[in-house]
C-alpha cells in the first residue's frame, strides 16, 4: 500500500464506488445494442455501422496511452473530476449528432476521456492495505462489469421507450453527479511521482521491460477482452438476423447474464488474495474458452447462447480482478501508469477485434466470429503457461 499521509483519510463505501465505476464504463458501451437501430437510422450498409465501437475502443485505447499517466504525476481526485465532466460533454455531442461520421467522431471522444474505470482503483488501492487489495478490487470491479454488461439492457430498453439516443441524455446527467460525488467525498490524493509528463510516457517503456509479469498480463488481458468485445459486438447484429430478429430491448437484455460473474465478483477477490493471481487468471482463461466453445458449437441455442455469454462474461471477470491486483503488486508507485498499460492493451486488443468484426462479419458471420474469438483465448493460453504451475513462477 502507498501511504499517502500517516493516517490514511476515510474513503466513501466501496460499494458507492462500485457504482460511479459502473455508471462511467457504462457509456462507451451503450452502443453495442443500439447498433441495428443506428445502422437503420443513417442507412448504413451491413457491418458499417460496427466502425461505431471500433472508434470507441481506439479512443479509449489513445486515452490509456496518453492521458492515463499523468494520474502518477497530478492529484488524482481533481483529474477524476474533469474525467467525469469530460464525459458528461461528450454524452452530450453524441445526443446532438447529426450525422453518422460526427456520432463515430463523438464516440471515439467518449472513449477518450473513459478513464475513470482504470484511474479509481489504483485511487483506492494507495489507501488499502495489500492483504484486502484482492477484494477492494473484487467490490469496485464488479461495478465495472455491471456497468459494461447492463449498460446494453438499459441501453437497449431506453432505446424501445425514447429512442436510442436518449440513454445519452441520462448519462450527461448521470456523469456530472458522478463529478460532483468525487470533488465532494473523495481525499486528495498528491503525485506519487514529480516527474514530468515525457519523463512519466518514456518510463512507460521502461516499466514493460523490467517486469515480465507486467506484459504477460497485458497480453493474456488484450487477447481475452479482444474476445470478450468481438462476441459482444457481434451478437447484437446474430441475434438482430434470422431467425429471431429481436428488437433493442430483447438484445440488450442478453446483458443481464452478467449477472453471475457481478455477484461472484467479490469472491474472485478473495480468492485471488487466498489463491494469488496466477492461478485465478489462468482459470479465467479456461471459462472463457468453455464459453466460447458452447456459442459456437449452439449458435441457434437462444439457451446455449446465453449460457456461453455467462461463461465468457465470468472468466474476462477472473481474468480482470487477478491482473490488476497481479500488476498493483509491483510498483505501488507506479500503479496508474502500469494500469494504463493494462487497459491501454486491453481495448486495444478490443479494438483490433472489433475492427476485424467489422470487415469481415459479411463473410464471417456469427460462426467465424466464434472461430476467430477461441483462437484469441488459446494464445491468451499458451502466454499463461507460467501460471500452469505456478510454484515454478
Amino acid at each position: 500500500m502507498t501511504d499517502p499521509a500517516s493516517k490514511p483519510p476515510a474513503l466513501p463505501p466501496l460499494g458507492l464506488m462500485a457504482l460511479a465505476i459502473g455508471v462511467s464504463v457504462a457509456n462507451p458501451f451503450y452502443s453495442q445494442s443500439l447498433l441495428p437501430a443506428v445502422q437503420g437510422a443513417f442507412a448504413l450498409p451491413p457491418g458499417a455501422v460496427l466502425q461505431g465501437p471500433m472508434a470507441t475502443q481506439l479512443g479509449m485505447a489513445l486515452g490509456f496511452l496518453f492521458l492515463l499517466p499523468l494520474g502518477d504525476g497530478s492529484e488524482r481526485r481533481r483529474m477524476l473530476t474533469l474525467l467525469a465532466l469530460g464525459m458528461a460533454l461528450a454524452c452530450g455531442a453524441v445526443l446532438l449528432a447529426p450525422s453518422f461520421g460526427v456520432l463515430v467522431s463523438s464516440w471515439f471522444a467518449l472513449g477518450l476521456v473513459a478513464l475513470i474505470p482504470s484511474l479509481l482503483p489504483s485511487f483506492l488501492a494507495s489507501f488499502t492495505p495489500d492483504a484486502s487489495s484482492g477484494r477492494m478490487l473484487g467490490i469496485v470491479l464488479s461495478g465495472q462489469f455491471s456497468g459494461i454488461l447492463l449498460s446494453r439492457s438499459v441501453s437497449g430498453v431506453a432505446a424501445q421507450l425514447w429512442g436510442w439516443r436518449a440513454i445519452y441524455a441520462l448519462s450527461a446527467v448521470a456523469m456530472v453527479g458522478v463529478a460532483l460525488l468525487f470533488r465532494s467525498r473523495l481525499p486528495p490524493l498528491p503525485p506519487t511521482s514529480g516527474a514530468s509528463y515525457w519523463s512519466l510516457q518514456k518510463s512507460l517503456i521502461t516499466l514493460w521491460r523490467r517486469h515480465p509479469r507486467l506484459r504477460r498480463s497485458c497480453l493474456s488481458q488484450g487477447l481475452l477482452f479482444g474476445c470478450f468485445m468481438a462476441l459482444w459486438s457481434a451478437v447484437a447484429l446474430h441475434l438482430a438476423g434470422p431467425p429471431w430478429r429481436l428488437g433493442p430491448a430483447l438484445i440488450g437484455s442478453f446483458g443481464f447474464v452478467g449477472l453471475v460473474s457481478i455477484v461472484a465478483a467479490p469472491t474472485i477477490g478473495r480468492l485471488v488474495d487466498r489463491k494469488g493471481p496466477d492461478r485465478i487468471v489462468l482459470a479465467g482463461v479456461l471459462c472463457t474458452g468453455g464459453g466460447v466453445l458452447l456459442l459456437g458449437l449452439q449458435a441457434s441455442a437462444i439457451p446455449a447462447l446465453a449460457l456461453g455469454l455467462m461463461a465468457v462474461d465470468l472468466g474476462v471477470q477472473c481474468s480482470f480482478v487477478a491482473n490488476q491486483a497481479r500488476i498493483y503488486a509491483i510498483d505501488p508507485a507506479a500503479r496508474s501508469r502500469m494500469s494504463g498499460q493494462l487497459f491501454l492493451i486491453a481495448y486495444l486488443g478490443a479494438a483490433a477485434c472489433s475492427a476485424a468484426i467489422a470487415t469481415f462479419w459479411g463473410q464471417w458471420g456469427w460462426g467465424g466470429t466464434c472461430v476467430f474469438a477461441i483462437s484469441l483465448v488459446g494464445l491468451a493460453v499458451l502466454i499463461e503457461r507460467g501460471s500452469w504451475w505456478p510454484d515454478k513462477n
